[in-house]
């Protein structure tokens, strides 16, 4: 063969190869699928065999139901927890061991209940069907759906007394509250509007109170401004909706009475439907001598209150009662005279234990020539005796500074 005609040769012999090979390649994919296929077929139909057989086979039922011609059905929120049940009820014991008896009270959100239709076989005698509901009922007791909680709490026993006694003082709270009465100013404002005129207003003394809005006067004594403000609300017809709010400017109905040892007595204003006794003072300016209070209410006089009385002090005082403040009785006033070259004589208020020179340094001095004073006290028959003292001996420490007596007459005179 020559040279030339080998080549040709060869090269028909590649291209035939060249054919050849995407056709192995075609079978052998083939090859793999149908391998591929044949190796996960029996895989799934192996998982869907266990499926169709618990579908397809009957529970076992116990033998006095199997003749029933209605079945029972259970129904849950989990078949894990129907199932538990169900082995609970059969062996007698739980998964973990305790006993069926336990689990009698089904856990929340876990109860399985029993549904029974009322369906019955067509054919089937009414006295069978009858005694096979009995026997089923029987068998297998229906279960509490209503479980009881521990929320719901056992009454609480109060005392009836303390209970009226809480209510009565409650709604009691004098220094927490104002009722408006005659002389009061009122600032009366409309929240929802602009309005350029004056929003004070004055209750009449008919208790009355005139607003612009209103058809008439509307009686607002007694009232409290909130209630004086709903009050408002729905007697103003020309707003739609209005929105009013009311607050006293001046305070003038409620007033007390203070007199005595004060520097500020007179008529004081009160705030509140009551005060206490202290707040009351404060703007009075009780005097240092003041030692107690009394109250007069309705004509009638309280017992005298200590001012150092913290109790005493939070006494709450009502308008219109007098309060009179008073300090402790003085005791009778005893004197004694003197007379001559001294300073200022004349009549001096005594004191107990005061002696001679104590005596006329209050007189305003004695001269400073006087050598001789003489003290003149009456004795037991009602006669004056006198005694003469020598006033240098005295402030030498020569003599004894005597002790002088109310009603003693001092005669202070120069002596020789």
């Amino acid at each position: 063969m020559s040279t030339r005609a080998k080549k040709v040769f060869d090269s028909q012999a590649v291209a035939r190869q060249a054919d050849h090979c995407p056709r192995q390649m075609s079978a052998m994919k083939l090859r793999i699928l149908h391998t591929a296929v044949l190796l996960i077929v029996p895989t799934i139909l192996t998982a869907q065999t266990p499926t169709r057989d618990r579908r397809a086979t009957p529970p076992e039922q116990p033998a006095q139901s199997e003749s029933n011609s209605t079945r029972d059905r259970v129904i849950g929120p989990k078949v894990s927890n129907h199932s538990s049940s169900q082995r609970a009820r059969t062996d007698g014991k739980t998964d973990a061991g305790a006993p069926a008896q336990n689990q009698g009270q089904p856990a929340w959100g876990n109860t399985a209940f029993i549904v029974r239709p009322s369906s019955v076989e067509p054919g089937a005698p009414p006295q069978t069907v009858n005694q096979t509901a009995d026997l089923a009922a029987q068998s297998q007791p229906l279960k509490k759906l209503v479980q009881p909680t521990s929320l719901v709490s056992a009454p609480v026993k109060t005392d009836n007394a303390n209970s009226r006694a809480v209510s009565a003082v409650r709604p009691l709270v004098p220094t927490a509250i104002y009722n408006v009465g005659v002389g009061d100013v009122l600032d009366v404002r409309l929240s929802n509007i602009s309005n350029r005129e004056s929003t004070l207003f004055t209750v009449m003394k008919n208790g009355m109170l005139e607003y612009p809005l209103l058809n008439g006067p509307v009686s607002v004594v007694g009232l409290s401004t909130d209630e004086i403000s709903r009050l408002l609300s729905s007697e103003i017809k020309v707003i739609k909706t209005p929105r009013v709010t009311v607050t006293v400017r001046d305070y003038a109905s409620h007033a007390v009475v203070i007199g005595g040892l004060v520097d500020s007595p007179g008529r004081k204003i009160l705030r509140r439907e009551a005060m206490p006794l202290f707040a009351v003072l404060a703007e009075s300016l009780v005097r240092p001598e003041a030692t107690a209070a009394t109250i007069l209410r309705n004509g009638k006089e309280g017992e005298a209150l200590s001012l150092k009385d913290d109790q005493a002090m939070a006494t709450l005082v009502m308008p219109g009662d007098i309060i009179k403040l008073s300090g402790e009785p003085m005791a009778a006033r005893k004197f004694f005279y003197v007379g001559g070259e001294v300073g200022s004589p004349g009549e001096k208020a005594f004191r107990e234990g005061m002696t001679l020179t104590q005596a006329l340094l209050s007189a305003g001095g004695a001269s400073p020539s006087v050598k001789t004073i003489k003290i003149a006290r009456r004795n037991a028959s009602g006669f004056l005796s006198s005694k003469e003292y020598n006033l240098r001996s005295i402030a030498d420490g020569k003599s004894a500074d005597p002790v002088l007596e109310a009603g003693d007459r001092i005669e202070v005179t120069r002596g020789n």
